[in-house]
């Protein structure tokens, strides 16, 4: 009997010692999982980043804020971009969805509705973009809108410095000039495979490669274009077409030749070259070079 009494007694104490060390590893187990819940939590804080950038004469070359949660790491990936990258002290404000800012290169890679905009008024509009702060350069590879005043530039591949006063773009561009408000007159639309290059300093574009210039007055053809905006109206004044030169007009007539001056101010076509002339009804003329 009394050994039987011990064995329960035993058998009772062995039961509690386990109980006691399920309980401990149960607590242990909370504590890790809170632990590793905590550390996860902090991980995924968000924090805000703000870095500027001065150049050696000690001015400023970028500035960059956004939401990030890796701050101290050498690509710091951030949320609501806001970039200044300056150039002879007027900065471009260029903002995005998100982007990364790599600490070793000093460049800054911004995507998603992006939006660039100068002090004068200049807007680029595009979905990437590469700012180069030291080298005062924005480029892309995609699609890009560029508009100041009336002139609105649509385009593949652009690159600009970084206030926009001169900017390439690549290939398959379209360029509209809109009228004055109020004005009675279409747009002109000029086209190329491009490149295109627009020096808005000196209100000039270079299109290059199957160039077509369109408005109400006809079609102008040519390889290369050189396009002269009025600094007072920003319409088109003058244009300089080279090598196999087309013009077409409404009533179906066309003029062949080598080159053009297109004086839009006085309405004057000075053909360059050799030229021909043929008429809707078929037949043809060799004009030489001639002006009217």
């Amino acid at each position: 009997m009394l050994r039987r009494m011990i064995v329960i007694a035993l058998l009772c104490l062995a039961a509690y010692v386990l109980w006691i060390q399920f309980q401990v590893l149960s607590q242990k187990g909370v504590f890790k999982s809170a632990k590793a819940s905590k550390q996860q939590d902090e991980t995924q804080k968000v924090y805000f980043f703000s870095f500027t950038k001065y150049t050696s004469a000690g001015s400023k070359e970028i500035e960059i804020e956004g939401d990030s949660a890796n701050i101290l790491a050498e690509t710091v990936d951030l949320l609501n971009v806001v970039a200044k990258a300056y150039a002879e002290e007027t900065p471009v404000t260029i903002t995005a969805d998100k982007g990364k800012y790599q600490k070793k290169t000093n460049m800054v890679h911004i995507e998603q509705n992006v939006v660039a905009t100068t002090q004068d008024g200049t807007r680029m509009t595009t979905e990437e973009l590469d700012i180069y702060p030291d080298k005062h350069i924005l480029e892309n590879e995609v699609q890009t809108i560029v508009r100041k005043n009336n002139i609105n530039v649509d385009g593949v591949g652009a690159r600009g410095d970084t206030n926009l006063k001169r900017v390439k773009f690549k290939k398959n561009v379209t360029v509209i000039v809109q009228p004055d408000k109020g004005a009675a007159e279409d747009p002109t639309v000029i086209t190329c495979d491009g490149p295109l290059e627009i020096d808005y300093n000196h209100n000039i574009a270079y299109f290059k490669d199957n160039v077509v210039a369109k408005d109400r007055r006809g079609t102008l053809h040519s390889d290369t274009m050189d396009v002269f905006y009025s600094k007072q109206n920003k319409k088109v004044s003058k244009i300089i077409a080279r090598g196999n030169v087309m013009i077409e007009i409404p009533d179906g007539n066309k003029t062949y030749s080598d080159n053009v001056v297109y004086l839009a101010d006085e309405g004057r076509v000075i053909l360059g070259g050799d030229t021909e002339a043929l008429y809707a009804g078929g037949s043809k003329d060799s004009l030489g070079g001639a002006g009217f």
